[in-house]
């Protein structure tokens, strides 16, 4: 029961919940001017980095203040209208790299497509059109026992290999010297990509089935002698000649810069309509921006 025995105690407990309020108070305002000071700082920063053309670090600035100060409503909004404008620069940027490694892998394939010749038949049609060393344009693989590099205007790598020289059943083919072996994937036999026909074997490894070896005479391969293996019920090894051997290298590098040519296609396309939205966005924010 309340009496006046109590009261002094009663008022010093409301005097010390009042200045710990005030205090309280006073820690929470200090923090958050602290904060604002902060992520103001955070902005100025993200826009210095925008005029000079580092995006990514305005970007990663900006991502900050977004995760650590979202009390900081007014910076939050000039963060967000600041935003558009640095994706926009960092996507011109991406666009400019794309353009620059395009004109240099258009630069290799203008270097190296005078070594091929591209084979049309006109009874099978354009589908069936590949590349090839132009010293195997007119040769006949089925006829000798070796191997053939090709690629197709897709840029799809292919290698052919034949053997007449003593039927194996083969349904891989390995390519070895000082430097260790490499192998193809393993086709079984099929009557279609591996078939059979008067003494002779022959194969088509498309892409992944074969690429390790185009990639390991370009890499890895030794500068000497290189046998040529195919592989089935057993093994027959002869030395790699030095015009298969070339077509197999050749070809991959064409297929790969090929390959590299189209997927900068593919991303300059996408970065395209990426910066279309970005526009689209700046365009919206400013509309907004005015109508307040």
């Amino acid at each position: 029961m309340y009496n006046a025995a109590n009261k002094p105690l009663f008022i010093t407990t409301i005097a010390s919940a009042i200045i710990s309020a005030g205090i309280l108070a006073t820690s929470c305002s200090g923090s958050s001017a602290n904060e604002e000071k902060e992520a103001s700082l955070l902005l100025q920063q993200a826009d210095s980095a925008a005029t000079t053309h580092d995006f990514t670090l305005a970007l990663e600035l900006l991502d900050t203040i977004k995760s650590k100060y979202p009390a900081q409503i007014d910076i939050q909004r000039q963060a967000m209208a600041l935003r558009p404008k640095v994706e926009e620069g960092a996507i011109i940027r991406e666009i400019e790299q794309t353009d620059s490694l395009s004109a240099y892998i258009a630069y290799r394939i203008d270097s190296i497509m005078p070594q091929f010749q591209l084979v049309h038949d006109p009874s099978l049609g354009e589908d069936y059109d590949y590349y090839v060393i132009k010293q195997y344009a007119k040769s006949n693989l089925f006829s000798r026992t070796g191997v053939e590099g090709r690629v197709e205007p897709s840029g799809q790598y292919k290698i052919l290999s034949s053997l007449t020289a003593s039927p194996v059943k083969h349904t891989s083919i390995a390519l070895s010297g000082s430097a260790g072996e490499v192998a193809s994937a393993s086709v079984p036999y099929d009557g279609e990509r591996n078939y059979r026909s008067g003494g002779t074997e022959m194969i088509t490894f498309i892409g992944a089935d074969c690429d390790t070896l185009g990639y390991w005479l370009n890499n890895s391969a030794p500068a000497g002698t290189v046998k040529l293996i195919f592989k089935g019920e057993r093994n027959y090894s002869t030395p790699l000649a030095a015009n298969d051997r070339r077509s197999l290298a050749e070809s991959w590098k064409l297929a790969s810069f090929m390959k590299e040519r189209r997927m900068l296609s593919v991303k300059r396309d996408f970065l395209e309509r990426k910066l279309a939205l970005t526009r689209d966005q700046m365009a919206r924010t400013a509309g907004e921006h005015n109508a307040q």
